[in-house]
């Protein structure tokens, strides 16, 4: 069974930024606990599922594919892997302490960043992932749907 890597990873894109959204709405509603509980989903998506696959498995491909192992681009977005963590832990310190102004001033900081960040992985990395993964993204595509159930 044939996997569109580059479809999968664009619409797990949109299933966290929903995730993400229902946060917002449990932060407005000032229900905290799903807030803090939808947030972990998020998070643990976002983290553990998305940013691990591509680090572990499709950046590298990429990079050996496009011939330079100290790649710009994917340089780029490993960094911004790294620096949305911190908005993330920031987020869920804000639900902690019901501070419903800061989580929504850090929520917008986060949404402009992952539109950048998403637009460039998806116009400039993930049209070459069927061609630099070996298996066509198979494994990729098994582990991100795996880690959605």
């Amino acid at each position: 069974m044939a996997h569109d890597i580059a479809k999968i990873l664009q619409q797990d894109h949109e299933r966290l930024d929903r995730l993400l959204e229902d946060a917002a709405q449990a932060v407005k509603d000032e229900r905290w606990a799903d807030a803090a509980k939808t947030l972990e989903t998020f998070r643990r998506g976002i983290v553990d599922g998305h940013m691990a696959v591509e680090e572990s498995l499709l950046f590298p491909a990429f990079e050996t594919w496009e011939g330079d192992q100290d790649h710009a681009l994917t340089a780029l977005l490993r960094k911004g892997h790294r620096d949305l963590q911190v908005f993330f832990s920031e987020m869920a310190d804000a639900i902690a302490a019901q501070d419903a102004e800061e989580f929504d001033d850090l929520l917008s900081t986060v949404q402009t960043i992952l539109k950048q960040h998403d637009a460039k992985e998806e116009s400039e990395v993930y049209p070459h992932l069927a061609a630099a993964v070996a298996d066509g993204g198979e494994a990729a595509a098994k582990r991100l749907v795996a880690g959605q159930e």
